[in-house]
């Protein structure tokens, strides 16, 4: 579990917020699994033949690297 989970909490909040973390491991793994799925999916998206034709593509390139990191910043925070 990331520190920043607890950053800021007083002794019994943190405390709390560890067990429940502990405990919520299948809906986490379910949750990680989804968020990758969903990473695979806007990749592919964005590496389709017509996504060359847009004049913006730089952009959309930006803003697709962009989710991906973002999504794996969650993914690091709620893995174990």
């Amino acid at each position: 579990m990331k520190k920043s989970w607890t950053n800021g909490l007083d002794k019994d909040l943190a405390l709390e917020v560890r067990q429940h973390f502990t405990s919520s491991l299948i809906l986490r793994k379910r949750l990680v699994a989804m968020l990758l799925e969903k990473d695979i999916e806007f990749s592919r998206e964005g590496r389709s033949k017509g996504g060359y034709d847009c004049p913006n593509w730089a952009y959309k390139q930006a803003d697709s690297v962009g989710y991906s990191r973002a999504l794996h910043e969650i993914i690091a925070l709620i893995e174990k």
